[in-house]
């Protein structure tokens, strides 16, 4: 699972990153072809997204994301699988499932995506134990948090010191 040539994937975005988040996938010819009522949609999410910027990305976490302190998910339990660039296999995280390390000991998931997004874990989420997911495997699934536009409150909370 933690090969050295799979690719990390962290939440840091550099501002062409973050710009390129709006760029639209339709090419000239294709907007040509579309009804009115397409094109109308279409321009309605470019507005939004003039509006809302992107501010900062989350990633999913997945089986092989690792933690700040050494621990990997080796087994996660989403119905959410994504294929990486080397053809593995592996699942999304979510809240509750483990983390292990090298010594054998394990740490639950305690924060992640909230109720509303099925309580994907992401990379920043924290652990039982205090520690934190750092990377992911995965590139292509993230959550875009934007100006002027509030997460869930329960997404990747703050968890007081115990």
């Amino acid at each position: 699972m933690n090969t050295p040539s799979q690719q990390r994937h962290t939440n840091e975005a550099s501002p062409e990153l973050l710009r390129s988040l709006d760029q639209s996938p339709f090419t000239e010819l294709q907007l040509a072809s579309f009804s009115e009522e397409a094109l109308a949609i279409i321009e309605q999410q470019q507005a939004y997204a003039r509006a809302h910027p992107p501010l900062a990305i989350y990633r999913v976490a997945t089986e092989g994301s690792q933690t700040r302190n050494g621990g990997v998910i080796q087994h996660a339990t989403a119905p959410m699988e994504f294929t990486l660039d080397n053809g593995q296999q592996v699942r999304a995280a979510q809240k509750g499932d483990y983390v292990v390390y090298l010594d054998g000991s394990t740490a639950q998931i305690v924060t992640a995506s909230g109720e509303g997004n099925n309580h994907v874990a992401l990379v920043g989420g924290h652990l039982s134990n205090g520690d934190e997911i750092i990377n992911t495997p995965q590139s292509g699934l993230l959550f875009i948090a934007r100006q002027g536009v509030p997460m869930a409150e329960d997404f990747l909370p703050i968890i007081g010191a115990e």
